[in-house]
């Protein structure tokens, strides 16, 4: 059982190619996401939702696979950047140039972790792995939500 939760956290094993786990499960996201926008449905509701159950069950899962592996926050996770990035692409206009500039925030505020982003991630078990990249996301998601309609 916990091989199959390692290969969800891990986004099919994205996780554990070595390197940055953490850009390597943001970049796929950016076609899942725009598959999804574009082939299954553009109604953010619905997308918002299945990032949500996305997020309980990174959460649980999250738990489990940090614990089976004595690490508080183990580099393959990465889970919590498929839901954050996607999150950050959530309803913007499909041109390049706001999917790359979501993405270039994202990781940004994934990394730099400003003020209730790094607050968030000292929360318990899987939780703490999954809400700073979900404050990444949503963060990333307003700047660009914020320029799309300047622009």
């Amino acid at each position: 059982m916990i091989h199959i939760l390692r290969g969800f956290t891990s986004v099919g094993f994205v996780g554990r190619i070595p390197g940055a786990p953490g850009t390597y499960g943001s970049l796929v996201t950016l076609p899942l996401a725009y598959l999804w926008s574009t082939q299954v449905t553009d109604n953010p509701y619905i997308t918002l939702g299945l990032i949500a159950i996305l997020t309980i069950l990174g959460t649980i899962a999250s738990t489990k696979v940090s614990k089976s592996m004595g690490i508080e926050d183990p580099g393959e996770i990465v889970i919590d950047e498929l839901v954050g990035q996607w999150l950050a692409v959530l309803a913007i206009p499909h041109h390049w140039g706001y999917w790359l500039a979501a993405f270039i925030l994202f990781r940004l505020f994934d990394i730099w972790k400003p003020w209730l982003i790094d607050k968030s991630q000292h929360l318990p078990d899987g939780l703490g792995i999954m809400m700073d990249d979900v404050l990444a996301g949503l963060l990333a998601f307003l700047l660009i939500q914020g320029a799309a309609y300047i622009i």
